[in-house]
């Protein structure tokens, strides 16, 4: 039962006032999956069919952008033909609000829709009350969408932006806890960072810098692009005042859907960067008037939010766990390979990594060209290394594929253009 009193498959039905085929798709699909209760590679097949990803192709960069599964696609298209046909808009904001809480924790009040982690930052930079001589924290690991906001919003702002170095790879949380803190000083109004780390994959210990963050009474902000979708979570307890993600990585939503959730003190207290008819109201609400938006991605989002919680949250946060420990220790394998992310239990869905004498893009490219393989090179802040993400609709032979690849450069170089 959920918080409508409505089991999921009657949810499903009622979506849309039950005129909408995507939420029958899911309901069938949490009919057969629910009987085979199933984490063996042959449900995991099962999954792998519901996307449009070739069967010749091995995509290892959902650290970018995640390929949506059919009902998402067909979520969107649906809302799109609808409209299109002069259909009134049907996405309920109570029922994305809900989805979004239950999938992810958080109270529904708090959510807000933006297009990505990017924009999502940039609403609370801008509508924060800095001054000359406030400090924001933050460190050299940021993507450069949750690190621009901040560089913009204090240099107009005649603040100061102190970045913090993170140690690769650092040994453990409370190394990366201490080297954060070890820059918050008594101008210190923002501390924002990275939940997990785009460069590696390292988990910085959120709760803990939460915690620290109250006692001081400073503004905690996360960038929380990577882990929703990707592992059991709850945006409440990670002790953020504001929590950004990019449901369009790993929870698979259309790309261009971001998120924002606000703690309760700050849904009234944070200046609107868009002001739509209700700026000046009360409640997190007032964030997501912005004017005519292309609903149909919203849709998608809802899609993309019932079909994470169709395949399992835990099961889902397992099986990238297991390809993560069979990529690792493959790579782990290979002589000479200098791995850049720290321990499995420490890092979540990345690997990073260079193999010394072999320029990461050139290893990209030989990868691209003899295997169809997609991968990121993390060139930000001259790093150089190459990061492999897995999801759960790779499977074990295409992490093997890669392997047997990588090892072959390792030992033989990476041959002219045509050779294999």
């Amino acid at each position: 039962m959920n918080e409508f009193g409505l089991s999921r498959r009657d949810f499903f039905l009622a979506l849309g006032g039950g005129m909408l085929a995507w939420p029958r798709r899911l309901g069938a699909l949490e009919l057969e999956w629910g009987r085979t209760g199933g984490r063996d590679q042959a449900f995991w097949e099962a999954v792998r069919r519901e996307f449009l990803i070739p069967p010749d192709r091995i995509y290892f960069n959902n650290g970018t952008l995640g390929p949506q599964p059919r009902v998402v696609v067909e979520a969107v298209a649906e809302h799109a033909r609808g409209v299109a046909a002069t259909l009134p808009p049907r996405v309920s904001w109570d029922e994305l609000k809900s989805s979004l809480s239950s999938a992810l924790g958080g109270d529904p009040e708090g959510y807000v829709v933006s297009r990505n982690t990017t924009e999502a930052m940039t609403v609370v930079a801008n509508g924060l009350e800095l001054g000359p001589g406030d400090e924001v924290v933050t460190t050299d690991h940021e993507h450069i969408g949750g690190l621009s906001p901040w560089e913009l919003v204090t240099a107009r702002r005649g603040a100061r932006l102190v970045v913090a170095h993170l140690p690769p790879p650092p040994a453990g949380g409370a190394e990366l806890a201490d080297a954060v803190w070890r820059q918050v000083g008594s101008r210190t109004r923002v501390v924002s960072v990275s939940h997990v780390l785009f460069t590696n994959g390292a988990l910085l210990p959120v709760q803990e810098l939460g915690r620290r963050c109250r006692q001081r009474g400073i503004v905690f902000v996360v960038d929380g692009a990577h882990p929703p979708g990707m592992f059991p979570m709850d945006l409440a307890e990670t002790g953020a005042d504001f929590y950004a993600s990019s449901p369009h990585k790993w929870l698979l939503a259309p790309q261009g859907t971001g998120l924002l959730w606000m703690a309760p003190p700050w849904r009234d207290r944070l200046w609107p960067t868009i002001a739509s008819g209700d700026w000046s109201t009360v409640g997190a609400q007032r964030f997501n008037h912005v004017g005519t938006m292309d609903e149909s991605r919203l849709a998608g989002l809802l899609a993309a939010l019932e079909f994470y919680r169709t395949v399992g949250p835990d099961r889902i946060w397992d099986r990238i766990r297991e390809l993560q420990a069979r990529l690792r220790g493959g790579l782990e394998s290979i002589p000479g390979l200098q791995i850049r992310s720290p321990s499995l239990e420490q890092s979540a869905g990345m690997v990073a990594f260079r193999l010394p004498g072999v320029d990461s893009l050139s290893l990209q490219g030989h990868l691209s060209r003899v295997a169809r393989v997609r991968t990121r090179v993390i060139g930000e802040y001259r790093l150089g290394w190459m990061r492999l993400s897995t999801h759960y609709y790779n499977q074990p032979d295409e992490v093997d594929r890669v392997l047997e690849l990588i090892h072959r450069v390792s030992r033989e170089g990476i041959p002219a253009a045509g050779g294999l």
